[in-house]
């Protein structure tokens, strides 16, 4: 499966990559929320590919109709474009992510086809970047550390002063990326140490890079500090290179 997996995720980010730039017919779908025929485009092929090797196996897909309630597991998940707003904008923070999911994510995969990166997870088989495997090894704590905070319109000002000030005080330095993808394989990169999505997100952001953390080595947990139970359609996420600054953060962000 792992392998079927990346074949589409390529099809997928080859497609992407040679409508990008072209007349998109851009629109909202909802309040800081953009679709495009590209969008469109990658969910139509990955659909039709996942029919064709998965047939049976239901599917929660960015773009399609998802009435809230999770389908029973397992199933796939599956982010056709994520990064829509950089990619409409020529930017090169984009990806297509799946994952499947069984009691939490098992297989996963991430491909940034402008960054030439594809990271790969199974669970209880390790993390590969590019075909290289991953062992996350840092010792960094907070105060030393580049942190990734997703910063978007659906913040409360709780999450602000919480997670935002509180943290980026602290921080050696803080980026965005408006990519969840491009965020993930940073960390995986070792050029951050932290990564936190307090609202906005769904399960089809998180699945395929919380398990590449954890297969890397890394955390993955709730931002209350709890388990990810893998239950809920909307979610929100933390993720560290080692469970010092998991710990340090949610101490400074929750205290």
């Amino acid at each position: 499966m792992l392998e079927r997996l990346i074949e589409i995720a390529k099809q997928a980010g080859t497609a992407l990559a040679g409508i990008q730039g072209s007349d998109l017919e851009a629109r909202e779908k909802s309040r800081g929320q953009l679709v495009t025929r590209a969008d469109e485009a990658s969910h139509a092929l990955i659909e039709a590919e996942l029919e064709r090797s998965f047939s049976g196996i239901p599917r929660v897909m960015e773009e399609q109709a998802n009435e809230g309630l999770l389908p029973s597991r397992p199933y796939f998940v599956v982010d056709e474009l994520d990064g829509t707003i950089p990619f409409a904008r020529g930017m090169r923070e984009w990806a297509v992510m799946l994952a499947y999911v069984e009691d939490r994510p098992t297989i996963g995969v991430i491909y940034l086809p402008a960054w030439e990166i594809l990271i790969a997870a199974e669970r209880g088989k390790g993390c590969r970047l590019n075909g290289k495997q991953v062992r996350l090894g840092t010792t960094r704590g907070l105060a030393d550390a580049v942190i990734g905070l997703e910063l978007n319109l659906y913040l409360s000002a709780e999450h602000r002063r919480r997670f935002i000030n509180r943290l980026s005080e602290r921080a050696l330095s803080t980026r965005s990326l408006a990519c969840a993808a491009a965020a993930v394989a940073e960390l995986l990169l070792g050029r951050t140490d932290l990564y936190v999505n307090c609202r906005g997100g769904k399960i089809w952001d998180f699945a395929a890079g919380a398990l590449a953390v954890e297969e890397a080595g890394g955390v993955a947990k709730r931002i209350d500090g709890t388990p990810i139970a893998w239950d809920e359609l909307e979610m929100d996420l933390l993720l560290a290179a080692n469970a010092q600054i998991a710990d340090e953060a949610l101490s400074i962000a929750l205290g």
